[in-house]
């Protein structure tokens, strides 16, 4: 009668318990959607000279990413400025109207290529540069007539394409 006896408590106790699992499964299930963002058109900057701050870093082992980040800004100043001339200035101990973020990668292979962000103080651009290239200066070169272009352009966030600005 004791093992009768325990073995419906045993069975009662695993009745329970999944009695309780079964009442915890969901029945129905809900798929959130985020809320589409809004459709932000910037216009193009239109002051002088555009006041800017560059953050260069890297996500591989640059030889001397020190020296980089100490050149690399007012090269990359000059290149800008050889596109659209006295436009572009170094934000030096001011606070600068463009912060530009530059992340350098590499493949396997050695090729080149950036993440690029923008940042001014109506809105934020990015974009990325694909490791298609061998040296920096031409990967620099590129990434600097894409910013010209969204600063003497405008850009759009989160648009449809293509982007129009009134």
């Amino acid at each position: 009668m004791n093992n009768n006896r325990s073995a419906i408590v045993t069975t009662a106790i695993v009745i329970f318990y999944f009695l309780l699992a079964l009442a915890s499964v969901p029945t129905q299930r809900y798929q959130y959607t985020p809320k589409p963002q809004p459709c932000v058109k910037h216009r193009p900057l239109t002051y002088y000279p555009v006041l800017t701050q560059i953050n260069l870093s890297g996500t591989y082992s640059m030889k001397d990413l020190p020296e980089a980040q100490r050149i690399s800004p007012a090269y990359f100043v000059e290149l800008l400025n050889n596109l659209n001339y006295g436009k572009y200035k170094i934000a030096d101990g001011v606070t600068p109207n463009l912060n530009l973020y530059i992340t350098l990668n590499t493949d396997a292979y050695g090729h080149y290529g950036a993440t690029i962000s923008g940042a001014v103080y109506e809105g934020n651009f990015s974009f990325n540069m694909l490791s298609n290239y061998v040296t920096h200066q031409k990967l620099f070169q590129d990434i600097a007539a894409k910013v010209d272009v969204f600063i003497t352009r405008g850009w759009c966030s989160n648009c449809p394409t293509p982007c129009v600005i009134d």
